[in-house]
């Protein structure tokens, strides 16, 4: 599959191999599915939690005699029978953390790069630099590879903090490395902008995963 490069002014810089192993692999909804569900997971706090008989600070002391006065038993004012005692069987803090095969990771970003091949949604973008951050400018090459009004990903080679701070105001942009490229991050955007260099690097990346995952078996 190839695709046009464009420079910052939009013009075109020639074509691009997209890796067919990862642009043109089976999709699996299953994949792609439990991919979002774990990230969505990952993402939660789990740090809700409330106070049980044994944790509220209030007297022991029996509520009312035990016989006599027409009402059910009652014991301490602690119980959550009572107004301000203790919460029953409420939350407590825990982790909702969701652990996927790498196998299945893989699978997944796989899925979702290919999604994105197949609907015409990845473009390729000539590397650049900026000399000082530059939000105008930035926006200038988003503008420039006709996606203004998307909601983009934009995938550089490396970690860049002029770059960062150039896109990071920009509503509905996204920057990642490669490396750190994800699922979610793909099935959330509307299109995929990689520069050449995080491109080539991209099979590099999805290999180091593969070794890691066989070191792990």
């Amino acid at each position: 599959m190839q695709v046009e490069v464009l420079n910052q002014s939009g013009g075109s810089e020639g074509t691009a191999e997209l890796p067919a192993r990862l642009f043109e692999a089976r999709v699996s909804e299953y994949a792609l599915y439990r991919a979002v569900v774990a990230y969505e997971a990952n993402q939660r706090q789990g740090t809700a939690a409330v106070k049980s008989r044994s944790q509220v600070n209030r007297t022991s002391k029996k509520h009312h005699r035990q016989k006599g006065t027409g009402m059910a038993r009652l014991g301490s004012l602690k119980s959550p029978a009572v107004k301000g005692g203790g919460v029953a069987f409420g939350p407590v803090p825990r982790s909702y953390r969701t652990h996927m095969p790498k196998s299945l990771k893989l699978s997944a970003l796989a899925s979702a790069l290919s999604l994105k091949g197949r609907e015409g949604q990845v473009k390729v973008v000539a590397d650049f630099a900026f000399p000082r951050p530059s939000t105008k400018s930035f926006k200038a090459v988003i503008d420039a590879c006709g996606l203004g009004e998307k909601k983009v990903l934009f995938v550089a080679p490396e970690s860049d903090p002029v770059l960062l701070k150039s896109g990071r105001n920009l509503p509905g942009v996204q920057l990642r490395p490669v490396a750190t490229l994800c699922t979610y991050d793909i099935l959330a955007a509307d299109a995929v902008l990689f520069t050449r260099r995080a491109l080539e690097a991209l099979p590099r990346i999805f290999a180091g995963r593969e070794r890691g995952q066989e070191r792990v078996a």
